[in-house]
C-alpha cells in the first residue's frame, strides 16, 4: 500500500533528502540519499525507495538489464 506523502516527506527530510520527494505506484523517489537512508525509508514504510539519479528499468528487477547473453554465448539454465 502506498505510504502517505506527508509522512514520507517528513522522514526523508530528516534523513537528509533534498529536492522533490515523490510517492508513485512503484516507489518512493528521493534525491541525495545514499543507500542506508533509503533502506530506512524502504523498510520503515514497507515500500520500495529509489534514487532519482539511478532510475530502475521499467518491468525489470532494479537497474539490472534482463535478457543479456553470457560472455561465452547464450546458455540454458
Amino acid at each position: 500500500m502506498r505510504p502517505p506523502l506527508d509522512a514520507v516527506v517528513h522522514q526523508a527530510r530528516a534523513l537528509g533528502a533534498v529536492g522533490e520527494i515523490e510517492v508513485n505506484d512503484r516507489a518512493i523517489v528521493v534525491e541525495a540519499l545514499d543507500e542506508p537512508p533509503r533502506y530506512i525509508l524502504q523498510h520503515g514504510f514497507g515500500y520500495q525507495c529509489h534514487d532519482r539519479s539511478k532510475p530502475h528499468h521499467y518491468r525489470q528487477h532494479g537497474r539490472a538489464p534482463i535478457g543479456w547473453e553470457a560472455e561465452d554465448g547464450p546458455t540454458i539454465a
